[in-house]
């Protein structure tokens, strides 16, 4: 029996991995998003041992391992992939796009959301918000209030308005880029947003960049090269189930009828 559960673990996992890749597909044009990947994992191993038997009065035997074999295998968590993804021209003056480390902020719902998605916009009262779900962008003062949209971004996140070929003397804002360590646990909170409770640090290796959106950093063919992988190695497990299966079905109808 211990087959038809191994193999029933392989293909669970490589399911789980089939759903992870689908997901990156299915975001392949989405702005800012990062990929997963699934990470494999064992149960306990065991130690296979091989008995033999020595002859002698007590007609006992020994033990001697021949190596080990796991449980089964599982799907330990899904990693994403945080590494930068190719900037796009968009020539949109309230698109902005990270090169680098770092994170976008917005006030969403319940807290704090940080995204690498730049696409904003000016809400009724001026206010810089995100396009798609209108949550305010948070600037080092707070909520980022311009008077109009023909505004550039400097590498710092400091925003100035146009003036021919001249800046303001004052800055309406600056972006409030959060940087964390590389060992930070960030996770998906969904629609490209990200949630974490790691405090702000690391080193503020990033520029911001104007007329810019960050595109995917899935690759298509790194991703169907996964799927095919995948799918080879659910239709091996599959193949060992059946088998397993019909030898169960042989040793339950033909064994005891022919004894």
């Amino acid at each position: 029996m211990r087959g038809l559960y191994l193999s029933e673990g392989a293909m669970l996992v490589q399911q789980a991995q089939l759903q992870v890749i689908s997901n990156n597909l299915s975001n392949l044009r989405s702005t800012g998003f990062k990929r997963d990947h699934g990470v494999e994992t064992s149960f306990a191993e065991w130690m296979l041992h091989e008995l033999r038997p020595e002859p002698g009065p007590e007609k006992g035997g020994s033990l001697r391992p021949i190596g080990s074999i796991a449980h089964n295998v599982a799907t330990r968590e899904t990693v994403t992939a945080f590494t930068q993804g190719p900037l796009e021209v968009t020539d949109r003056q309230l698109d902005f796009a990270l090169a680098g480390s770092g994170f976008f902020q917005v006030e969403g719902g319940e807290g704090i959301l940080y995204t690498r998605n730049g696409r904003f916009e000016l809400n009724g009262e001026g206010v810089l918000v995100t396009a798609a779900e209108g949550f305010e962008v948070i600037g080092e003062g707070g909520s980022i209030q311009l008077a109009t949209d023909d505004v550039t971004v400097m590498a710092d996140g400091s925003i100035f308005y146009n003036d021919g070929m001249t800046y303001g003397e004052a800055s309406p804002g600056r972006l409030a880029i959060a940087v964390f360590e590389a060992d930070a646990q960030i996770e998906k909170y969904g629609n490209n947003y990200f949630v974490t409770d790691a405090a702000e640090g690391g080193e503020d290796e990033f520029e911001v960049l104007s007329g810019f959106l960050e595109g995917s950093n899935v690759s298509l063919i790194r991703e169907m090269t996964s799927l095919m992988a995948v799918r080879r190695s659910y239709e091996a497990a599959q193949k060992i189930m059946i088998t397993y299966d019909q030898i169960l079905n042989k040793a339950a109808n033909e064994l005891g009828s022919s004894a």
